[in-house]
């Protein structure tokens, strides 16, 4: 029999439908398989949500303790006044520290030198006649004692710890102005002047400031007011309190502070490498 023209084009269609659908699922057979685990014949597991891991254990955030606020200038003044002496040596008036309880008064021999009657008046007393024990004419240095003992002595600091810009404190006897306090800055904390190391500052020194204390950030004493440059400002300078300390270390209690004294050849190689300074004048 034959077909007409519609039955033909029908029988194509359904021809092709079935076709089609014999394809698609031959396409689809491999989707399916590459599904199965390839390890096993267990059927894929349904994949569970991952437990949340614990972050890790970070370590306690490193909190610095506090650094200890450095007291207030008021106080370290008032410290520092407190073993500062005024000191009258006949004419000469200066000014001295209080480094032992015991008695002992250091100031310099400018101050003292050749004086019959030396008297030391420590901070809210009175006068006290004290006498020279021991003198260093190269560090103008001088021991004195009295014959009873102070209220208070100081604390002695490290002077080799100074450093440019680091602020000081310096009491004495200004014009007689006793127990006066000016405060500054280290200028240079090691300059060599006829071979003996100073502390070079740019202080308000005035005649009768010599002898007094310098006093660092601390309100610990670090050198000795000794003298200014002739015709200038703001060039003062002290003797390291670790030279005082290593020339009279017998007298002096200072358990923390270094008793040796710089070694001989650095200060004549330093003060070789120093430029022709003008000569000191003391601050009497």
């Amino acid at each position: 029999m034959r077909l007409g023209p519609f039955a033909a084009r029908v029988g194509f269609l359904i021809a092709s439908y079935a076709l089609g659908v014999a394809s698609a699922r031959h396409d689809a057979t491999p989707a399916i398989a590459e599904r199965l685990p390839v390890a096993g014949s267990t059927p894929e597991a349904v994949p569970s949500v991952p437990a949340r891991v614990a972050p890790e254990a970070r370590p306690a955030a490193v909190v610095e303790a506090p650094r200890a606020e450095a007291p207030a200038w008021s106080r370290v003044a008032a410290k520092a006044q407190a073993w500062t002496v005024a000191v009258r040596a006949d004419q000469s008036y200066g000014a001295g520290v209080a480094v032992e309880k015991a008695g002992f008064v250091l100031t310099n021999l400018h101050v003292v030198d050749g004086a019959k009657l030396i008297t030391v008046t420590p901070f809210g007393a009175d006068a006290i006649a004290a006498e020279l024990i021991d003198s260093d004419r190269e560090l103008d240095l001088a021991l004195l004692r009295v014959p009873g003992p102070l209220a208070s002595e100081a604390q002695i600091g490290h002077s080799k710890a100074l450093g440019v810009g680091d602020e000081v404190l310096a009491v004495g006897s200004p014009r007689k102005m006793y127990f006066s306090v000016s405060r500054g800055m280290v200028s240079f904390p090691n300059r060599f002047l006829d071979g003996v190391e100073y502390i070079q500052t740019d202080l308000p020194i005035n005649v009768g400031n010599s002898g007094g204390p310098l006093v660092d950030r601390d309100g610990k004493v670090v050198g000795i007011v000794s003298f200014i440059l002739r015709d200038s400002q703001g060039i003062s300078f002290a003797l390291p309190i670790d030279r005082a300390v290593a020339r009279f270390g017998e007298h002096l209690r200072a358990a923390d502070a270094p008793r040796r004294a710089a070694p001989a050849s650095a200060a004549v190689a330093e003060r070789a490498a120093e430029p022709a300074a003008v000569g000191p004048r003391p601050a009497r």
